[in-house]
């Protein structure tokens, strides 16, 4: 082409683009001050309209989300964004109202009204959004035959992952006090709105090849939508997702490119028409660019393969309370009766990713051995990739004969491609030996990849082990004592306690270990009078992990045993010769004052009858054994002994003549003795009463 040409074309061309700019000039958006004006002249209005308050009304609010001045200042448009009972702001289309600027204040028209059409059409070019303009009288239509209901459609996210349904045929519903309708059911039947918290990633519904693409408008750009068209030839269809989030659609997304179902696509924003982050998607048989550039149609009716109700055709259930059924859809996922509960209408994908995310752990490596009890911490590194990102990584394990993910979800890559982090095993639970692992990542989408690179390493006590200490004893006259311990770290979880104990000097023996259940903390001690004792204690855990006794050869604690003590009033009583009379049913209390001390009494019975006799240790740790005579010492009857120190005991016998009979009280073990180990004994004459043996 002569370059002369060339450049005359080009001029030509710039200077019709200004010309035309300089003839309708973009639509303002209004200060706050106006934007409050314009939502105080839409309130009065509502207040003063005639028409009765719908059912609406229970649970929408209406307030402005932005508004749009004409270049003269004279007329504007205004967004409304609806806030439901649960406080929460609808993420759709927004419901439009338009003010006429007069003498007396702003004054606004709602649909329905007279002139509403005229009204919309005398707007300024560029001050309505294609919904609420009129289908060109060309659009572009593919040749091929236009189905009744078009298949093969999954929701436009990722399998695994809901989106809450917005709204569908709420689109066209007649509620001019709200704005409403945002668009006509020409355009919006078979449209829908999918919302989320944060912006979502979005994928293909369906396999398609690039038509049109933009993500250049900044994020929650009123004025600029960004977009994705997938042209389905076969079929004569497209495919249009709205409202995208800038710089999102990925590069490689060229016009004419094929894109499977699943692939990414971009991720949802509020750019445009929108009052909240959401993306509108429908399929439509035509499509034609408007004013702002992006794309719009006619849409028509699909079926999702994975929406579960009304043959795949997802409704909220303040559509299918409130609104005509359409297309039999009459099913909602929810609580009808609270229309708009946060949560019902969630749907769950099952758009299985085109490109799903990979990985391989490089630590811990198969077969090391790994954590030590004072270490729990392990170091794990994984190589991952994706066609877009790969979002998270965690480690998974075999517990129980079932896979689950244990430890952190990692969001940050330590460095392109590798993700490092530690898990702490003790966190998981009890392990010491052979465990299984793996790693599960997720990709930008959502797509989870679970067990990837399994291998099996040696866990050596995940868990540090528990840490215990003694307390002070409990101490008396007496060579018995009080030993108190308690549990300072429990670890994983405490099977036992072992109390060790050494005379000093001495060593440490392990033969001189007590043994005592997790539940106990306390148990009595007795020892030699005047000996001196050092004692310590040792935690083990659930998997049997003893906690290291203190450093070095010192004891926790140390008690001195007294060594002599003072006899109670009922001495000299240490023979049978020396016994001491005692009756029926009289408490008496002696003390166990001297190695091997003996307490005799006697008592005259009656022959035939039953005795029995309760020995309780008062204080000082006392504990006996009791033996029970008849009119001399070679006649032993019975014989009974505490079954621990600190414990009483009970004899029973039986008087076979009228006569004189003795018991015999002495310590056990033998050098149990002080001026405080008292007990009591009590005679009592007893009536057996035997119950009858029943054979089934």
């Amino acid at each position: 082409m002569n370059p002369k040409l060339f450049f005359l074309i080009l001029l030509f061309m710039a200077s019709f683009l200004i010309l035309t700019s300089a003839d309708n000039p973009p639509p303002l958006v209004a200060s706050p001050q106006t934007q409050a004006e314009l939502a105080a002249a839409f309130f009065e209005r509502l207040q003063t309209n005639k028409e009765p308050k719908l059912l609406t009304f229970d649970l929408f609010t209406p307030e402005v989300d932005t508004a749009f001045l004409s270049p003269d200042g004279s007329r504007a448009v205004i967004w409304l964004a609806l806030r439901d009972n649960y406080g929460r702001i609808l993420a759709t289309e927004p419901g439009l109202v338009v003010a006429q600027l007069t003498k007396t204040g702003w004054q606004v028209i709602l649909p329905g009204d007279t002139g509403w059409e005229e009204t919309l059409s005398s707007l300024p070019a560029g001050m309505l959004p294609l919904e609420k303009m009129a289908a060109p009288e060309q659009p572009e239509m593919d040749s091929v035959a236009i189905a009744d209901v078009y298949t093969g459609y999954y929701l436009p996210f990722v399998a695994g992952t809901s989106r809450w349904l917005e709204g569908s045929i709420s689109h066209f519903q007649y509620i001019p006090e709200l704005g409403y309708p945002s668009c006509t059911a020409e355009f919006c039947r078979y449209a829908f709105d999918f919302t989320d918290e944060e912006h979502f990633p979005l994928v293909a519904a369906k396999t398609g090849t690039v038509y049109a693409t933009r993500d250049s408008c900044s994020n929650g750009n009123t004025g600029c939508t960004n977009y994705i068209v997938l042209q389905n030839a076969n079929e004569g269809t497209y495919q249009i997702y709205l409202h995208l989030a800038y710089g999102t659609i990925p590069d490689k997304l060229t016009n004419g490119r094929l894109v499977q179902r699943g692939e990414y696509i971009g991720d949802s924003d509020d750019t445009g028409y929108s009052t909240s982050n959401h993306v509108h998607f429908m399929v439509t048989n035509s499509v034609w660019v408007g004013g702002d550039g992006y794309y719009w149609g006619r849409s028509v009716e699909i079926n999702f393969a994975d929406v579960p109700i009304n043959n795949g055709i997802p409704r909220t259930c303040y559509e299918v309370t409130s609104f005509p059924i359409y297309d039999g859809a009459h099913d909602c996922i929810g609580n009808r009766n609270d229309p708009r509960n946060p949560a019902n209408d969630w749907f769950l994908s099952g758009n299985v990713g085109a490109y799903p995310p990979s990985g391989t752990l490089s630590r811990p490596a198969a077969g090391i051995t790994v954590a030590s009890g004072s270490n729990p911490l392990m170091d794990v590194t994984a190589n991952v990739s994706d066609d877009v990102r790969v979002s998270a990584a965690q480690l998974s394990a075999r517990l129980n004969g079932q896979w689950v993910e244990v430890g952190p979800r990692v969001t940050s890559q330590a460095s392109a491609g590798v993700f490092d982090w530690d898990v702490n095993l003790c966190n998981i639970g009890p392990l010491n030996g052979p465990l299984e692992v793996a790693l599960t990542v997720w990709d930008h989408e959502g797509t989870k990849v679970p067990n990837l690179s399994p291998r099996t390493i040696l866990v050596d006590h995940a868990c540090p082990p528990p840490a215990s200490q003694m307390a002070p004893a409990g101490t008396f006259d007496s060579t018995a004592l009080r030993l108190n311990w308690q549990l300072l770290d429990a670890g994983i979880g405490v099977n036992s306690y072992q109390v060790q104990w050494r005379s000093n000097p001495g060593i440490w023996d392990a033969s001189n270990i007590l043994t005592f259940p997790k539940t106990q903390f306390s148990s009595w001690f007795a020892g030699q009078p005047g000996g001196n004792y050092l004692f310590r204690v040792r935690a083990v855990d659930l998997n049997g992990q003893l906690e290291p006794w203190p450093a070095g050869d010192v004891g926790e604690i140390s008690v001195t045993l007294p060594v002599t003590c003072n006899g109670d009033t009922f001495e000299a009583d240490d023979s049978i010769s020396q016994a001491k009379p005692i009756g029926l049913d009289v408490p008496v209390q002696h003390s166990l004052c001297g190695v091997g001390n003996q307490d005799w009494v006697y008592l005259d019975l009656q022959a035939g009858e039953y005795y029995r006799v309760v020995m309780q240790s008062v204080s000082g740790g006392a504990a006996v054994k009791m033996s029970a005579y008849g009119n001399n010492e070679t006649n032993l009857l019975t014989t009974v002994q505490s079954n621990g120190i600190g414990q009483g005991t009970v004899l029973l016998f039986n008087a076979a003549t009228t006569d004189r009979y003795f018991l015999k009280i002495e310590p056990f073990p033998i050098y149990l003795s002080g001026t405080e180990a008292v007990y009591s004994i009590e005679v009592s004459n007893v009536a057996l009463t035997y119950l009858p043996f029943v054979a089934r």
